[in-house]
């Protein structure tokens, strides 16, 4: 289980590089250009993400849960700066647990009511959704004529696999 989420983890970092590289290359507007039915704009998902990423990894912790918001985000500078520091704590506190660590129950605390679920569960969780998210950016960059290319799983562990 530890070397699956590992994995996810170092892939959502990947992915995210090449999406905020691509991303790079567009101005303000088209960063903040609302293409898709559903989904925020480039930026605000970008930011969106960086948040989910803050917040969960808080909930693993027992921390309290960061005020972060979105409008923090004002550039792609700013989230590539955000994570650039989440993701070696992050890698790191994953690198601490132990099975049964992973199997302890968290709280989340949500507009519906608190609810334990396994650690394991919410780091799955937050994976997973940066998986949908990153795929609504590559979707996005792709209509603007910028596709960030093929992000599988499997192309980031081949490369990974040379390193």
């Amino acid at each position: 289980m530890k070397e699956m989420l590992t994995g996810l983890y170092e892939y959502g970092i990947w992915a995210n590089a090449r999406l905020l590289a691509t991303a790079a290359s567009l101005g303000a507007a088209q960063l903040g250009q609302k293409l898709t039915k559903g989904a925020d704009p480039i930026l605000l998902t970008f930011a969106h993400l960086l948040g989910a990423d803050l917040r969960w990894f808080a909930r693993w912790r027992g921390d309290p849960t960061p005020s972060f918001v979105p409008a923090d985000a004002r550039t792609l500078e700013d989230v590539r700066g955000r994570w650039d520091a989440l993701n070696p704590v992050r890698r790191a506190y994953i690198a601490s647990l132990d099975q049964a660590t992973l199997r302890e129950p968290i709280l989340w605390v949500r507009d519906q009511g608190s609810v334990e679920i396994p650690r394991w569960q919410a780091m799955l969780q937050c994976a997973n959704h940066g998986t949908q998210h990153r795929s609504e950016i590559a979707a996005m960059l792709t209509d603007l004529g910028h596709s960030p290319g093929n992000l599988d799983f499997v192309l980031y562990c081949l490369e990974a696999r040379h390193k």
